[in-house]
């Protein structure tokens, strides 16, 4: 049965829209009306604020179309057709202005589109309540006079009147909700918040002609949506990742290490929900040895990039000699330990397949590494940060908008550190812009001598290296991951929290702070929970991946058990649970 009312500003106590947007003195709110169903779709299929940019196919709308510039009116349908082909990007790649011009998006514009697979056409007010309630708004268009503009003003509800029997002209919206007690539509307009009740407004059920049910409106199922690895960048860390793949774009994709030096990659299917090992990836040069072989001597850190969503694992790496089955050590480092570097490899979304890009870092690489995909450039530059032997962290970058494949040693900072993690995560621009380049910094988690875990902060705003935070926590002896999620992010442009999964005495912490911590040097970290293993006799031995994905806004995590089994955990609205046992880093 269909509700009586829908808001899905605030709908399950979660708000789903971005914040109100102004198309100017451009006649574009065809734009608008379809870029904001794919954008509220995308949020409530995917929980991740998704912010897409009208400009991307709005100043490539005549090159397509052929007949019009955006400014000149337009259709949803038409819009939505071009987005299935291309895809929507963010305002980061192309942001909108009101005049006509070409568009020329940054250069990794492919790996930041969001996509879609197609939209469905609806008629009649039954059949548009029963979609808003059952999947999110819609897109509609209707007759519009000029005593719109004053319209909805305190919440009132317009009713055609037109006393000067003014000429009409078509107007696009997104209806975001619906009333029955009210006879009335919620609609989210596209001209500022100064128009409505803050840019939104409740429109009368019925009138005609003049309603909003005479034409056939659009929706779109959530599961045809399919965000870019952009948007979800701070969403994740470790060796588990969401990608876009699967039925409906949310398969988890987790890279471990496993006997010999291999790297093994699972994926879960996000339709069916099952565990499957994908392959093992490909052997590797190892230096100073005649054949090829696999190298991997830590937990890989891996992400989504914005080359073309390809896949990136970096990993702890040692000389693999085959022949003799024995890690081979060539010379001997001073204090005992063995020569690794980092290794770099990809997965090539356009040729299908693994290539090494090689190894990088200092020879004495002792922990897991740190990994993220950073603002500044297009592609965004990448940047690492891993401890070394001495039990100090080095911090290593590419840039990646020159596109040379060289990394680069940035920083070296820190004593007595025990154990670095996947724990790397971008902070927030000033004022939660989300334009590219905008300086932001970087905050890290690590583990100390002391078995406490410390936060670092690189101010990249004021220009500041990196400088120790606050500790927390006890008794830890494994690495931690940490994500930004989307917990205390009530809209697109302000941070939501940092969680921050760690195993100690055989359970999963689970700790949070909330985003861009300030002061920076201070945050307050709360314990929320401990998690157990569900197999009997056993303890987990480290947290290797956490994720916040598709599924509501669960936290998803994989976890080694002390016996090399990999286990996955949720914590759903009821808390944390225990999820199957899908394979082995034995």
């Amino acid at each position: 049965m269909t509700a009586s009312s829908v808001d899905w500003r605030n709908r399950f106590t979660w708000n789903w829209l971005t914040n109100i947007k102004d198309q100017g003195a451009c006649g574009s709110c065809y734009i608008f009306s379809g870029v904001g169903v794919l954008e509220a779709m995308l949020r409530i299929e995917h929980a991740v604020w998704s912010c897409r940019s009208e400009g991307d196919p709005g100043d490539s709308i005549s090159l397509y179309f052929g007949a019009h510039g955006k400014c000149e009116g337009g259709s949803p349908s038409e819009v939505l057709d071009w987005v299935i082909k291309n895809g929507c990007a963010d305002p980061g790649c192309w942001p909108y202005v009101q005049g006509e011009r070409t568009g020329a998006p940054t250069a990794d514009r492919l790996g930041r589109t969001g996509k879609l697979d197609g939209y469905t056409w609806l008629s009649g007010a039954a059949n548009m309540k029963a979609w808003i309630d059952a999947n999110g708004p819609i897109s509609a268009c209707f007759n519009c006079y000029p005593e719109f503009d004053g319209a909805c003003q305190n919440n009132s509800v317009y009713i055609y009147k037109n006393p000067n029997n003014d000429p009409s002209d078509g107007h696009c919206i997104v209806i975001v909700g619906y009333d029955d007690a009210k006879q009335a539509w919620l609609i989210r307009n596209s001209w500022g918040t100064g128009w409505g009740t803050g840019g939104y407004g409740w429109f009368g059920y019925g009138q005609g002609d003049k309603g909003l049910e005479y034409f056939s409106s659009i929706g779109i199922l959530g599961t045809g949506t399919n965000p870019d690895p952009w948007t979800k960048r701070r969403k994740h860390s470790g060796v588990l990742y969401e990608s876009g793949d699967g039925a409906y774009h949310r398969n988890f994709e987790v890279w471990t290490p496993g006997p010999g030096g291999v790297i093994r990659h699972y994926y879960r299917d996000g339709s069916t929900m099952n565990w499957t090992l994908a392959e093992t990836l490909p052997q590797v040069g190892i230096p100073n040895v005649a054949a090829a072989g696999y190298d991997c001597y830590g937990v890989p850190s891996a992400t989504g990039s914005t080359y073309f969503r390809n896949f990136e694992v970096i990993y702890q790496a040692i000389p693999y000699e085959q022949v003799n089955m024995q890690y081979s050590v060539t010379p001997p480092v001073p204090n005992g330990g063995p020569i690794c570097q980092l290794r770099h490899y990809i997965y090539d979304q356009l040729d299908g397949k693994w290539i090494d890009r090689g190894l990088f870092g200092p020879s004495d690489t002792g922990g897991i590494p740190g990994f993220t995909q950073v603002n500044t450039g297009a592609p965004g530059n990448f940047e690492v940060v891993v401890r070394r032997d001495a039990g100090v962290l080095e911090n290593w970058w590419r840039n990646n908008a020159g596109n040379t494949g060289d990394w680069a040693a940035k920083a070296t900072f820190g004593s007595n550190i025990l154990l670095s993690g996947a724990t790397l995560m971008q902070r927030w621009a000033a004022g939660g812009a989300l334009d590219a380049n905008l300086p932001a910094g970087l905050d890290y988690v690590c583990v100390t001598n002391g078995k406490v875990m410390q936060r670092w902060f690189r101010d990249d705003i004021n220009n500041k290296p990196w400088a120790a935070c606050e500790t927390f926590g006890s008794n830890v002896e494994s690495p931690p991951v940490m994500i930004r999620s989307e917990f205390g992010a009530s809209s697109e442009t302000i941070p939501g929290n940092y969680e921050l999964c760690v195993a100690v005495n055989g359970l999963i912490e689970h700790w949070w702070t909330p985003g861009n911590p300030e002061p920076g040097l201070t945050a307050t970290w709360s314990r929320s929970a401990t998690v157990a293993t569900n197999q009997t006799g056993r303890k987990v031995k480290q947290v290797l991946g956490l994720v916040q994905g598709s599924f509501g806004f669960d936290l998803e995590v994989v976890a080694e058990l002390d016996n090399g089994g990999l286990q996955h955990f949720y914590r759903d609205g009821s808390g944390w649970q225990c999820g199957p046992v899908f394979g082995s880093v034995n």
